[in-house]
């Protein structure tokens, strides 16, 4: 390949998406993707070759018996599901990255650079969809249904036109927002699409009228053009034609307008420093000092603002199960909430816990400070537990109506286990960047197999108790053996 050539920007693209942000080696880095690519990929296969030749191979249809609103239903719902990775994808490469200044500047042509940033997104974007479906979908097309390629084009069609989509619109946000809010919308979005789709996944057990009659409504035949999606994805050339000329034409259209909206950013963010008046308030008070300090660390991380949105996403499950249940009279669904809130709550706390205490940034300024180690400790543990505490009190609440005993479980063994699991993270957290959050688990093994177990057996202990089962002792006397021998491991390492 040509340096600064068009397939040579595509591979540059590429090769910094696979890297990541790591500094492991070729094999450390490689050898796990190269392992998870090889499951979908030997499980599609075999699948495929398991369901053996079809009745009447050549016939260019699924052969699967869903009806084309169904399909053309799921094509569009991997193209929001795209639309989300799209975006954060699309953030990261032309903004984040900070290399456009530098390509645009290269004696390339910036429709080029722009084309190939904008074609990278989109493949990597298509990959985790295509390595779980392309094997099967292949599998089944050699074996007599060559309708199946169509499913795998929609792949790269839908990734395109989410990328597209997510490069236009994240340009916008950019340009009207700037660089810092614009990555709170997007990271907010991406996490309410991802709650969207799980959601989705949820709707029979949480509604099922409702379920059924979005999958009735779904089966219904779509109008033409709309029924193109679905007609491409089951081999139709002249609508997979088009769609594959429709995705074409919008990547290059986003590529050439709406990646610009980043370059006029840029340039604008160039320009000289505005002053700035801004009025603080000393809060008078360690403790209260402390709190506000670390929630609002909290509140200006983009990405944490994300994981943990996406988080309070997993509740609504559990209150669904409520509604049901008073509907229903009988507050059936009380322990099983009390259980879902304490555990969340659990983990939710060792979280907060984790980034207040481990990525602390100034811990010799507060070594230094005139105040004792057991006073900051003590505020930081209120600023920990004060969100999973309130959620857990609101919950309480809610079942109070319905079931007195499932909201005196939730408040009381909801609040010990938060406090707990915070407890645990303060005494055995070690400093780490925000940019860990999402790997906390992996430096210690051990740490993370206790903490789950810890926010199971508080759950057990809730659900349990709720029922006014005697056996709620036993989880939670295996809880407190947990936090016991980390208090005593704690000694001992002291």
């Amino acid at each position: 390949m040509t340096p600064g050539g068009f397939a040579w920007l595509i591979w540059h693209e590429l090769r910094l998406a696979l890297r990541g942000t790591g500094r492991r080696g070729w094999l450390t880095r490689t050898a796990p993707l190269l392992l998870l690519v090889a499951v979908p990929v030997v499980g599609g296969i075999g699948l495929g070759v398991a369901l053996g030749v079809p009745e009447h191979a050549g016939h260019r249809g699924l052969g699967s018996g869903l009806p084309p609103g169904l399909i053309g239903a799921g094509v569009v719902g991997g193209f929001v599901l795209m639309m989300s990775t799209a975006a954060i994808g699309v953030l990261r490469t032309f903004h984040d990255r900070g290399d456009l200044d530098l390509l645009l500047a290269a004696p390339i042509p910036a429709a080029r650079v722009l084309a190939a940033k904008t074609i990278g997104v989109a493949a990597s974007v298509a990959a985790p969809f295509a390595v779980v479906i392309a094997p099967f979908a292949l599998t089944r097309a050699v074996m007599g249904q060559p309708g199946w390629i169509g499913v795998v084009a929609m792949v790269g069609v839908d990734a395109a036109l989410a990328t597209a989509v997510a490069v236009v619109a994240v340009g916008g946000v950019v340009v009207m927002l700037g660089p810092r809010p614009a990555h709170v919308v997007v990271q907010l979005g991406a996490a309410m699409v991802g709650g969207a789709v799980f959601l989705a996944t949820q709707a029979p057990s949480i509604a099922p009228a409702l379920a059924r009659r979005a999958f009735a409504a779904a089966a219904r035949p779509w109008p033409t053009p709309l029924d193109w999606p679905a007609r491409a994805a089951v081999g139709e050339l002249l609508p997979l034609a088009a769609m594959i000329g429709i995705a074409v034409a919008a990547t290059t259209l986003a590529a050439r307008r709406g990646a610009r909206a980043f370059v006029a950013a840029g340039d604008a963010g160039h320009g000289g420093a505005t002053a700035q008046t801004t009025t603080v308030r000393f809060h008078a008070g360690l403790t209260r000092a402390i709190v506000v300090k670390e929630l609002r660390l909290i509140a200006r991380d983009p990405e944490l603002i994300t994981q943990i949105a996406l988080r309070l996403v997993y509740l609504i499950p559990a209150a669904a199960l409520l509604v049901r249940g008073r509907h229903e009279g009988a507050g059936s669904a009380g322990p099983a909430v009390a259980a879902a809130v304490t555990a969340f709550a659990t983990l939710l706390a060792s979280s907060f816990a984790w980034i207040v205490v481990a990525t602390e940034d100034a811990p010799d300024l507060l070594a230094a400070a005139p105040c004792t180690a057991a006073a900051i400790a003590r505020a930081k543990l209120i600023a920990a537990t004060s969100i999973p505490l309130v959620l857990i009190a609101v919950a309480a609440i809610a079942l109070g109506p319905t079931s007195p005993a499932a909201a005196a479980a939730t408040l009381g063994v909801g609040a010990v286990a938060a406090v707990t699991a915070a407890l645990l993270q303060a005494w055995f957290s070690k400093p780490a960047s925000r940019s860990a959050f999402s790997r906390r688990a992996q430096a210690s093994f051990v740490f993370g197999v206790g903490e789950l177990i810890l926010a199971a057996a508080w759950a057990a202990t809730a659900n349990l108790l709720a029922q006014g089962s005697g056996w709620a002792v036993a989880p939670a006397l295996l809880a407190a053996t947990i936090v016991a021998g980390a208090a005593e491991a704690r000694k001992t390492a002291a």
